[in-house]
């Protein structure tokens, strides 16, 4: 009974509402259900940490000697040219069998700030110093890490391109920049002077004659023993130049040594090799110094072949090679020779 009552009401309830707004309609109820809002968090939000790459050892070898070549008035780059010792000379890692050479090369050797004493002509003329950048120079028969810079030089007339360098951290004791017997500048007398050495020599060593000696000189450089005693080297290349690639048919190339002896200039060392079934081996001076501090001038030179070009260093009163590298070509038979 109860029941029935209600549900004849419900019309009741609805009709006023139907009678007032005819254009009324029931659209329906929509429900959704949605989570909370988050926490407001009071915290900075953390970011996950990031792997950690690992750490790149150093590449462990001794005291280098290294070749600075200017590029423009204040830069530089340098080259490790071979592992310097009191006993000698020892060749540098090989890319091939050291992971990330280029990479690991400059820690502890030539990172961002170290400096490097400049030599040239027997004496110190400047100071490199690193940015800590590095890539490979692939120019050498064995691939090294070069490294760039900048110089303090001081004041030349003409200023040298290359100098043989020494990292300043790897000396006992640092040379002064006042020498009392500056590097030689060059002159017309020391470029004729090497004319003459080589007129010398190329009848002595049974050379054909070229058409001008003048016109197969490549280089000439001057230096001095430190002690006041000057010095040239010179390459005379026939047929050929100090460059690597093939050579010439009659091609030949003569590397000569002088100094002045009481006012004359004399023959002290060559290095004579012709281009035959061997290829050929051009010599280039780089730079000379008494780098083992044993009273003895050593003779640093690149040797240009038909594929590569590589490192030699022999002592000026020597005929022997103290070391080349490993890439590298021995020299002819008799190839260099001493001259008193």
């Amino acid at each position: 009974m109860r029941t029935r009552t209600r549900l004849t009401l419900l019309p009741l309830l609805i009709a006023p509402f139907l009678g007032g707004c005819e254009n009324w309609t029931w659209g329906g109820t929509e429900f959704s259900v949605q989570p909370p809002p988050p926490p407001v968090s009071t915290s900075p939000e953390e970011a996950p940490p990031e792997a950690e790459l690992p750490s790149l050892e150093p590449i462990t070898l001794g005291p280098l000697l290294y070749l600075v070549e200017r590029e423009g008035s204040s830069r530089a780059r340098i080259v490790p040219l071979a592992v310097r010792g009191a006993e000698g000379y020892s060749a540098l890692p090989d890319p091939a069998e050291t992971p990330d050479l280029v990479e690991r090369f400059p820690i502890e050797r030539w990172e961002r700030g170290t400096e490097f004493i400049l030599l040239h002509g027997g004496v110190r003329v400047g100071t490199f110093t690193a940015d800590g950048s590095t890539e490979l120079d692939e120019s050498w028969c064995r691939p090294r890490a070069v490294g760039q810079g900048s110089l303090e030089l001081r004041v030349f007339e003409e200023a040298p391109e290359r100098f043989l360098a020494l990292r300043r951290g790897d000396l006992s004791e640092v040379p002064t920049g006042l020498a009392p017997h500056p590097a030689p500048q060059m002159t017309d007398e020391i470029r004729n002077a090497s004319l003459e050495a080589a007129r010398t020599l190329i009848p002595r060593l049974g050379i054909p004659w070229p058409p001008t000696v003048l016109g197969i000189r490549e280089r000439v450089d001057a230096f001095g023993d430190g002690i006041g005693a000057r010095a040239l080297a010179a390459s005379f290349v026939y047929d050929d130049g100090l460059v690597i690639g093939p050579a010439g048919p009659n091609a030949f190339s003569l590397f000569v040594v002088a100094r002045e002896r009481e006012g004359e200039w004399v023959p002290a060392l060559s290095w004579y090799e012709q281009a035959g079934a061997s290829g050929k081996a051009a010599a280039g001076f780089l730079g000379a110094h008494d780098l083992r501090a044993q009273g003895e001038v050593d003779l640093v030179i690149e040797v240009f072949g038909p594929g590569a070009r590589w490192v030699a260093i022999v002592p000026e009163s020597d005929d022997t090679l103290v070391y080349r590298d490993p890439c590298g070509r021995d020299p002819a038979q008799g190839a260099i020779r001493v001259h008193r």
